[in-house]
């Protein structure tokens, strides 16, 4: 992967957990999260995605950073975030780092405040790109997305036609 460190929030966290990619990923890039994204992903701690996440916390394969609450409070009044999203936001812009996230309203934070960002499907596709999964298991961790994630039709779409290796739209 070529993207040497990413902030992740919660929804992308656990998507990524959810379809077994995150373990991969962190073989080749550096995850960073808020501790508000720590308390949101591991709230429910009989979950699979929650354990693995706890899990790769513990070998300090994720690593964990607090950001300013103030800033965090004011994005989350600005832009009608949640508490971990904006956080996320703040820590990404913090960084200059790219920002995994899944959520519509802290995809628009980015675009505003020009904070990089990639959703699941995006790293999803790049893992395959990269070879570190064959087109079977990435058409079967996007389906596990799909299942999983709120994607318009014409997005899931355009992953399948990039993992087959047609041109996307």
């Amino acid at each position: 992967m070529s993207y040497k460190q990413i902030v992740l929030d919660a929804s992308t966290l656990i998507l990524l957990a959810k379809i077994d990619l995150l373990p991969l990923l962190l073989t080749r890039m550096r995850a960073v999260i808020t501790t508000q994204v720590r308390g949101e992903a591991t709230r429910q701690p009989g979950l699979l995605d929650a354990q693995l996440i706890a899990e790769l916390l513990a070998r300090q394969r994720i690593h964990v950073r607090p950001v300013d609450q103030k800033l965090t409070k004011r994005l989350e009044k600005d832009f009608r975030l949640d508490p971990g999203e904006a956080s996320s936001v703040v820590l990404a812009k913090e960084l200059g780092a790219i920002l995994g996230t899944d959520d519509g309203v802290a995809i628009k934070a980015c675009k505003i405040l020009e904070v990089p960002f990639v959703t699941a499907i995006h790293l999803l596709i790049r893992a395959h790109e990269e070879q570190l999964i064959d087109q079977q298991q990435a058409l079967i961790k996007l389906e596990k997305l799909q299942r999983y994630g709120r994607y318009d039709s014409r997005i899931l779409e355009d992953a399948v036609k990039r993992i087959q290796g047609g041109e996307s739209t």
